[in-house]
């Protein structure tokens, strides 16, 4: 049986919109929204990473949790994920997004460290903001 993708990514992050052409400055430096919008349909919290990553990156990963929860995979807050990456394990917490809760992929440093290890590398540890807090109203970085 073929996987059919019935979910959309949004990646809301600097740049400029591929859709629209507008700019979006208010983002801090290595973080963004990118979620997803359709597990629903299969019974599922939605997924979100706020980690500012190429665009194909981010989107495997949404995607793959998608595939895993289409084919009969079930995911909750506090669960540790193999097989994203190699070297480690990723963790999902629940958020707010826009009014919902989501599970929020949370990937460690180049030491395995989750946001929560006070030797976090500083990047990582951005993970752990609420989802408004990641982006400066304002357009300002402070």
């Amino acid at each position: 049986m073929k996987n059919n993708i019935e979910w959309i990514i949004h990646l809301c992050a600097n740049g400029n919109c591929d859709e629209c052409g507008k700019r979006e400055e208010g983002f801090l430096p290595y973080t963004c929204n990118a979620h997803t919008h359709g597990m629903e349909r299969y019974g599922h919290m939605d997924f979100q990473l706020v980690l500012n990553m190429k665009a194909a990156e981010i989107g495997r990963i949404l995607n793959t949790f998608g595939l895993w929860v289409q084919s009969g995979r079930r995911f909750k807050a506090g669960d540790m994920v193999s097989d994203i990456y190699l070297d480690c394990d990723v963790r999902l917490d629940e958020f707010e997004e826009t009014g919902r809760k989501v599970l929020r992929v949370i990937i460690p440093d180049a030491e395995n460290r989750f946001p929560e290890d006070e030797d976090c590398m500083e990047v990582y540890r951005l993970q752990r903001l609420e989802t408004d807090d990641l982006w400066r109203k304002d357009g300002t970085v402070s």
